[in-house]
């Protein structure tokens, strides 16, 4: 038996079936997406209570592992990624002009001289992929030594991989994200407890606290208390069923002889290497001359299989005698192809695939216009992507660019107080209709 994804493939004496197994029978140990409340009880981890991440406190990692085996998921969220991050941050003061709120970009020395003091480029990029993965992000806030007289100042900002942080559970046992003290930090895949470490949370209001903290920035997931959980987590269904469909597909042109022929061997063949075995080995008992009979039927078998299956057989062929029996009737071999509709076949599953692609695209929460998907050929005119990208920009960028950089904003109001109102954001040129654009200027006219 071979096991593809929710599909058994069992070799049977009529040939090969597939066979469905049902979703709420066989869905992933690590996406329950009943409902359960996976995070309502702590788990134990190197001596610490903590609230668990998924039903088996891994979810960031199976979140990987289903993603680096679908062909849409990587691509959307690399593009989301490349959207949100534009021509990349920059400091900027927020003014009113004509009744509109605008960003006015500025250069502030002594601030950029502190962001190039660490790869603050490098730590924006990071929070950007774990907030489009996961709608979070973990943050190690890294204090000078003025923090031991009082004298807040960070020194630099790590954005950790969720998948190495886990919140401690309250000590109240309140299960609120705001009365969470502590995160452990560690490999929760070798739960070596050597590799485990616990810092405090960072309050951004009393930031000389601790030499080193950690804050968790998210969006709040409905219904979730303490993790935020991806934008696309009810698209799991949708990318088991798409990352099953091409390994399915390889599998049965592999392995067509099981549903693709019908062989007919003559029986007075059989009667005859019967009587043959006889002649040769008069000492066997009717049972031996039956074993190996059977393996004579199975070598002929396996035969004609490797010479009928499989795509790599182009200009097959089967060579046979035929003869006469004892009767005078003619006795041939005959092989008969079945009808297997696989042009339906594969249609069915083109179909699928397409609302797989569909459903999985809108779970990331990308126009598809942007996500660069071409079905039948085709992909979206100039126009399509323009206006889908203005609405991007104008209705999904704020919230991602908040809370990926809350800890950068953060640590300059600690660092520069006197420069209140300087924010670090990201920026993104606005893209014009051709039609709007000078012909100097017009893009064909720049390369």
């Amino acid at each position: 038996m071979k096991k593809i994804g929710k599909f058994s493939f069992v070799d049977t004496a009529a040939g090969q079936y597939a066979i469905h197994m049902d979703w709420s029978a066989s869905m992933s140990q690590f996406f329950d997406l009943g409902g359960e409340n996976w995070d309502g009880d702590p788990v134990s981890v190197a001596g610490e209570r903590v609230v668990p991440w998924g039903k088996d406190n891994n979810l960031p990692n199976a979140i990987r592992n289903l993603l680096e085996r679908n062909n849409l998921g990587p691509g959307i969220l690399d593009r989301k990624t490349g959207l949100l991050y534009g021509q990349g941050p920059a400091l900027y003061r927020v003014a009113i002009e004509n009744n509109e709120r605008v960003q006015q970009w500025i250069d502030d020395p002594e601030i950029q001289e502190w962001l190039e003091s660490w790869d603050y480029r490098g730590f924006v990029r990071a929070a950007l992929v774990e907030y489009t993965h996961l709608n979070g992000v973990f943050v190690k806030y890294r204090m000078g030594r003025g923090v031991r007289i009082g004298r807040p100042w960070v020194v630099g900002l790590d954005c950790l991989p969720s998948a190495f942080c886990r919140l401690v559970w309250p000590e109240n046992d309140r299960r609120m994200l705001e009365d969470v003290n502590s995160v452990l930090v560690g490999d929760f895949d070798s739960f070596r407890s050597t590799t485990f470490h616990k810092f405090p949370v960072f309050d951004k209001w009393n930031p000389s606290q601790h030499e080193a903290a950690i804050g968790y920035h998210s969006m709040r997931s409905f219904g979730r208390n303490m993790y935020a959980i991806s934008c696309f987590y009810g698209s799991v269904p949708w990318l088991e069923n798409a990352n099953d469909l091409p390994r399915i597909i390889r599998h049965l042109n592999e392995n067509m002889i099981a549903a693709a022929y019908v062989v007919h061997s003559p029986g007075a063949y059989w009667d005859e290497k019967q009587r043959l075995l006889q002649e040769l080995h008069p000492e066997w008992t009717d049972e031996q001359i039956q074993r190996e009979m059977s393996k004579l039927k199975d070598e002929l078998t396996q035969t004609i299989a490797d010479v009928m299956a499989g795509k790599a057989n182009a200009g097959k062929f089967f060579s046979c005698v035929d003869f006469t029996d004892d009767q005078g009737k003619p006795q041939s071999w005959k092989i008969e192809p079945i009808e297997m509709n696989i042009d339906k076949y594969i249609d069915a599953q083109t179909k699928i695939s397409r609302i797989a692609d569909s459903s999985t695209t809108s779970g990331f929460g990308l126009s598809p216009a942007l996500s660069n998907i071409i079905i039948d050929g085709k992909s979206d005119s100039g126009s399509q992507m323009l206006y889908a990208l203005k609405i991007f920009y104008g209705a999904d960028t704020q919230i991602a660019e908040d809370i990926a950089l809350e800890a950068i904003n953060d640590a300059i109001r600690i660092n520069f107080p006197e420069k209140k109102g300087v924010f670090l954001g990201l920026y993104r040129k606005v893209i014009n209709k051709e039609d709007n654009v000078s012909a100097d200027d017009r893009a064909t006219n720049q390369v």
